[in-house]
């Protein structure tokens, strides 16, 4: 987890607000924190990042990161990071650091907006190109990473949460009322019925999505991928093995970091399936989190208990 924000418009940013945002932003990312700012063509654009380290944790790979005219502030991680880098250097393409935020930004020069293709993993990000002045967000298939944006007739601020937005801007932003009592009737079900927000005007980058900012300030969004069912034939132990194949990459992936992972561990089937797979298959140290509640309705405790001891 990390912190993004940022800001393309045709005013520069008041600069106090910059430290000011950076602060706010440590929650997401305590180990490090930096800025740059852009005067192109007549917009003023910023990114602002703070890092929680977990791939490649020398500072090499701290962020904004740039290569040439493009930089990069990332949130998430590109699990697949090693294959593509691989395929990248095939291709001539040297590295400078070990991490996954230099692969995302080298696949970007290399493919374009349809990098994210290639992606496996989650992320919320920003690259701001300087060989057409605009930029590009970009939010993971379910939307798992949060991206927030906000636009004005001067420009369009953006970031992983509602107050580092109101933080750059300088001003509250207006609650939205009528989400509100939307909320308080329907609860949660409620919150992706429209594309409305508790504040007016604020809007979530939709999951599977890339917005493009250009040098005239105009945004368009595109959806860039859909989920899809290919029909096929195949037998029942055909469908187990491929669906137990699928799991433990996944699992595998999932676990390359350079800090110790941990597992939130419930009763259901699907943490303890993962939990046990990092253990037993892959030989993992695990480490688990648990909330065990005191209703007994939700408490999952002795699910947990049997998983523990099992390993």
């Amino acid at each position: 987890m990390c912190g993004i924000a940022g800001y393309i418009g045709k005013a520069p940013l008041n600069e106090s607000r910059i430290p000011e945002t950076l602060a706010l932003m440590a929650n997401r990312g305590p180990d490090f924190k930096a800025h740059v700012s852009f005067n192109f063509n007549g917009l003023s654009t910023y990114l602002l990042h703070t890092r929680l380290s977990i791939i490649d944790l020398d500072e090499r790979a701290n962020q904004p990161f740039t290569i040439g005219d493009c930089t990069v502030i990332f949130n998430g991680e590109i699990y697949n990071y090693i294959e593509l880098r691989r395929r990248l250097r095939e291709k001539g393409v040297s590295f400078r650091t070990e991490s996954d935020t230099e692969v995302l930004l080298q696949c970007y020069l290399q493919y374009g907006d349809s990098c994210v293709d290639y992606f496996e993993g989650m992320w919320s990000f920003a690259i701001y190109d300087r060989r057409n002045s605009r930029l590009l967000l970009s939010r993971d298939r379910f939307a798992e990473k949060p991206m927030y944006y906000f636009s004005t007739p001067d420009g369009v601020y953006f970031a992983s949460e509602v107050k580092f937005i109101r933080s750059l801007m300088g001003e509250s932003l207006t609650v939205n009322h009528q989400q509100v009592l939307r909320y308080l009737v329907n609860g949660y079900k409620s919150l992706y019925k429209t594309g409305e927000t508790f504040f007016s005007g604020l809007k979530e980058l939709p999951f599977a999505s890339n917005m493009i900012i250009g040098s005239d300030l105009r945004s368009s969004i595109s959806r860039y991928w859909t989920p899809a069912r290919i029909p096929g034939e195949m037998s029942l132990s055909e469908a187990i093995e491929g669906f137990r194949y699928h799991l433990l990459e996944a699992v595998k992936i999932r676990l390359r970091a350079d800090v110790p992972l941990a597992f939130c561990l419930s009763g259901g089937i699907d943490s303890a399936s993962i939990t046990s797979i990092a253990a037993k298959i892959f030989n993992y140290d695990v480490t688990s989190f648990s909330i065990i509640d005191s209703d007994e309705r939700y408490n999952e405790y002795d699910n947990v208990r049997a998983t523990v001891d099992d390993l």
